[in-house]
This record gives C-alpha cells, sequence and structure tokens, in this order.
C-alpha cells in the first residue's frame, strides 16, 4: 500500500513527466476492470489493485530525473539491502538459527525476490563488475536453501540469458557449470526429499512428474511430490472449457482452491489468468508481456550503459517471472517482485529522458 499511494500520489501532482508507457497495459488494465463489477468472490478489488500496483510504481519512478548520483545512489541502497535479504534468508531457511537447513521454509517469496536481485547483478557482472558475480552466486544458492524448485531454474538462468551484453562464450561456460552444479544440486537429500515421497528419484522421474502435473494426466507414477498442486490443478483445468474464451471471473479460483487444501491460491498464475479472465485474458496479458519487453529492447539502444542498466533488468526479469507463473503467484506478489521490477523499468524510462536532456553526467565509478 506505502509504495502505492506514494507513487500514485506523484503520478498526479505531476502526470505530464510519467514516461511509463501505460498505454501499452492499458488493454490489460480495462480487462481487469471490467471483470470487478461483476465479481461475487471474496478480496477481488484487492486482488485487482494488487496486480495494477507495479504499473502505478513503475509509472511514479519514471518521473524522476535520472543523474549520475541517483543512479549510484540506487546501486547502493540496493547493495545494502541485499544484506538484509541474505539475513532473511539464512534465517528463515534455519541454516543461522540451528546451523542445519529446515525440511521445508516459509521462503518461498523470498526466493522470488532472489531472482530479481540476481537478475540486478547479472547485469552488473556483464557491464564489468566481477564482484557482482560473488553476489549473484549467493543469490543462486538461496532457492537452494529455501528448496524451491522453480526458482532455482529461475535464478539460475539470469545469468546466461541476461539482455545485458554478455559475451557467447561467457554465456556457454554460465550454462555448462550451471548444468554440472544443477545435477548435484539434485542429489542433495533435502532436494530429493521435496521431489520426491520416497526421498529418491531420478531427473528423467522428475521431469515426468512435471509434465503430468501440468498437462492434468492421470500420473503414471505417484512419487513426485505435487504439494497438493496436482489435485488444484486438475480442478482447473476440467471447468476451462465451461468458460472458454472468458473465464468464470475475477478471483473465482480461490473457493476450489480453499476447497483442496488450505491455501487461496491455485500456485500458477498463467492456469489462474486463464480460468478467471479466460483464454483472451491470459493471451492479453502474456502478449503485453512480451509488448513490454520489445518496446524497452527498442529505447535501450540509445541509452548509454550505466543508465541502460535498469532497463536491461526491468525487462530481463519478465523471464523469470514467467516461469514463476507456472509454479507460483508472482503476480501477485507486488511487494516481493513486482514493484521493484517495475521501479527499474521506470527508472530506465525516466534516464531515457535524461540522456535526450542532456545525459546522466557521469558513470558509475
Amino acid at each position: 500500500m506505502v509504495p502505492l499511494l506514494v507513487c500514485g500520489l506523484v503520478v498526479l501532482r505531476r502526470p505530464r513527466l510519467v514516461r511509463f508507457p501505460l498505454w501499452l497495459w492499458l488493454p490489460w488494465v480495462l480487462w481487469v476492470a471490467a471483470y470487478l463489477p461483476f465479481a461475487e468472490a471474496d478480496n477481488t478489488l484487492q486482488r485487482g489493485v494488487m496486480l495494477m500496483t507495479p504499473l502505478v510504481v513503475g509509472a511514479g519512478f519514471s518521473t524522476l530525473r535520472v543523474d549520475a548520483p541517483l543512479i549510484e545512489k540506487f546501486r547502493l541502497w540496493l547493495h545494502r539491502f541485499i544484506w538484509i535479504f541474505i539475513s532473511a534468508a539464512g534465517v528463515s531457511t534455519g541454516l543461522l538459527v540451528t546451523g542445519q537447513l529446515a525440511a521445508s521454509t516459509g521462503f518461498a517469496t523470498g526466493a522470488i525476490t532472489a531472482s530479481l536481485l540476481a537478475a540486478w547483478y547479472a547485469a552488473r557482472y556483464a557491464g564489468g563488475d566481477l564482484r557482482a558475480l560473488a553476489y549473484w552466486a549467493v543469490l543462486a544458492a538461496v532457492p537452494v536453501l529455501a528448496n524451491t524448485r522453480t526458482g532455482m531454474v529461475a535464478v539460475a538462468l539470469t545469468l546466461p540469458l541476461t539482455l545485458a551484453p554478455l559475451s557467447m562464450k561467457k554465456r556457454l561456460i554460465a550454462v555448462s557449470v550451471l548444468v554440472a552444479a544443477g545435477l548435484l544440486v539434485f542429489q542433495m537429500e533435502h532436494i530429493q526429499k521435496k521431489m520426491f515421497y520416497s526421498g529418491q528419484g531420478t531427473m528423467s522421474d522428475a521431469v515426468t512428474g512435471v509434465l503430468e502435473m501440468f498437462s492434468g494426466e492421470e500420473p503414471t507414477s505417484y512419487d513426485f511430490a505435487t504439494s497438493g498442486r496436482k489435485r488444484i490443478y486438475t480442478a482447473l483445468l476440467d471447468g476451462l472449457d465451461e468458460a472458454y474464451w472468458l473465464g468464470h471471473g475475477a478471483n473465482t479460483t480461490e473457493a476450489i482452491s480453499l476447497a483442496i487444501s488450505e491455501v487461496a491460491h491455485p500456485h500458477n498464475d498463467w492456469l489462474r489468468l486463464r480460468y478467471e479472465y479466460g483464454l483472451l485474458g491470459m493471451l492479453l496479458f502474456a502478449m503485453t508481456m512480451l509488448g513490454q519487453v520489445g518496446h524497452a529492447l527498442r529505447r535501450l539502444r540509445q541509452m548509454p550503459p550505466e543508465a541502460a542498466i535498469f532497463l536491461w533488468v526491468g525487462a530481463g526479469a519478465f523471464l523469470p517471472m514467467a516461469l514463476f507463473m507456472f509454479s507460483d503467484n508472482v503476480i501477485l506478489y507486488a511487494a516481493w517482485f513486482g514493484n521493484l521490477q517495475f521501479a527499474m523499468l521506470g527508472l530506465g524510462y525516466a534516464a531515457l529522458q535524461s540522456v535526450k536532456r542532456g545525459g546522466p553526467g557521469r558513470a558509475i565509478p
């Protein structure tokens, strides 16, 4: 609420200075808004506001004048925050409290934040900051400690697939190292226990389990641990054809999810959008994401590296976001991901305007 209110007031006071392309997101905003008057489920308005909050944050940050001191200040505060974040990860996973990893943790949302921070340090490394690689490696360990399966993949991909200019050789080396590390991590005891009910399985078993979970088909093996997702996914998939194009209505997945488990979300944003807003709504959101990435990439050609990092990270973060949407509710976790991502996008568009007025002044030391 604080970022929403503060950035909302900034936008209302300085509407002519907004550089963020709100017009690009307007069809999606109108689509969500059109469902609100007909919604019968609880918390619908709140969830709708949560979906829109990052856009307001992006618009607010795009009104700033970006110069070298502001870029340095952002870098400094983000660098300070990472120490707080790493400490929180250590406590939540039990490592700093008992010296041992907890079997399950409540730090799944932390893994989502780790992917965004990792995208930042991957871009910093691509820009020549060698120390950033060490910070990236620490962040890559967060989902391993938190035992979040999608998080491990999402964070790992932020380095080889960064939008920042990184040589193909370094990208290939990163992929090779990550594949080797991934195979070792997969064999860790707490990972195996989270992945399989029996406590042991192969990579082939895991891949088969994931494909069957998302397909809605009857599983060939009941050993792959779905954490209850399989039953929820099947219930939602069975109801898709009843409202194929326009969906069942905003937040209608909550009642189904609560009827099967104790969680209010289906832990799959793509399926949630498909069920609630229909195939048209889900495709609209996906096309808007792609449109935002393309719009940012075209603007990058006009920007110096010290300012371009905001668009590199903001646009590149849609990749881990899209991955997390298959197994979590990242689009609702504005405080954990969306607000910071769109703040970076907003600063990127603000920096573009500053470059047109004369440049950010000086490079980051």
